[in-house]
C-alpha cells in the first residue's frame, strides 16, 4: 500500500468515525489519543460569534426557530495545543440550551461539543466530503490562509450535520472542515514519540 493511498483510507476512517460519533469534539480527542497527535483537551480559536439578525434559509430549515428563539453564530479553530485540527462554524439556538451553557460558549475556549455534552448529544450527518489529499498545500486552491510563516493547512474532509439531543432536539447546525495535520504522520512511529512524551 503507497503512501497516499494509506492517507486516503486514514481519512476515509476519519469520516466514517465522526459520523458514526456523538460530536467532533469527541471522536477528535480519540483520534488525537490513538495516533499520538499533540497532547491535552481540545480547545478552540474563536473566530466570530454573535446573534444572528439574518438566518440564512438553510439554517432556518434545519433548526426550525420558533419566533421567539434567536440563533447564535459561532466560527472556531480546534486545536489541540498548538496542531490545528478543524475550522467549524457553528448556528444553534441558544434558548435550547441551559443558561449556564450560554456563558461558556460567550466566555471560554471550550468546544461546542464538550459544553453540550450533558444533553447527551448526537450527530445526523448531512453531507460528508473528503478530498484527495495534496502534498503541496500550495497547489490546494482549497487551503485556508494563514500567517506567512505558519504553513496553510490543507482540508482533506469537509462535513455538515444537525447536532440533536438526546431527546430529539435539534440544537445546532455544524459545518466542519477536516485538516491534513490529521492524518499527517508517520504510521510506522508509535504514538507515543509522535506526542514526544512516552513514559518509562
Amino acid at each position: 500500500m503507497t503512501a497516499r493511498s494509506t492517507t486516503s483510507a486514514l481519512i476515509r476512517d476519519l469520516s466514517t468515525r465522526l459520523i458514526a460519533g456523538a460530536t467532533a469534539t469527541e471522536t477528535l480527542l480519540a483520534w488525537c489519543e490513538e495516533h499520538g497527535l499533540s497532547q491535552g483537551p481540545i480547545t478552540v480559536e474563536r473566530r466570530q460569534h454573535g446573534v444572528l439578525s439574518a438566518v440564512p434559509d438553510e439554517v432556518k430549515a434545519a433548526l426550525g426557530p420558533a419566533a421567539d428563539e434567536t440563533v447564535h453564530y459561532r466560527q472556531v479553530r480546534l486545536m489541540r495545543g498548538s496542531l490545528r485540527l478543524a475550522a467549524a462554524e457553528n448556528w444553534f439556538v441558544s434558548q435550547r440550551l441551559t443558561q449556564s451553557m450560554n456563558e461558556v460558549l460567550n466566555q471560554t475556549e471550550i468546544p461546542f461539543g464538550t459544553v453540550i455534552a450533558p444533553l447527551h448529544p448526537s450527530r445526523r450527518t448531512l453531507v460528508a466530503d473528503a478530498r484527495p489529499f495534496i502534498d503541496s498545500p500550495a497547489e490546494n486552491p482549497r487551503a485556508l490562509t494563514g500567517p506567512a510563516d505558519r504553513p496553510h493547512p490543507e482540508i482533506i474532509l469537509e462535513h455538515k450535520a444537525v447536532i440533536l439531543s438526546g431527546s430529539g432536539t435539534t440544537l445546532a447546525l455544524v459545518q466542519e472542515s477536516f485538516f491534513s495535520e490529521l492524518v499527517s504522520f508517520d504510521v510506522t512511529t508509535p504514538p507515543c514519540i509522535r506526542a514526544t512524551e512516552c513514559e518509562v
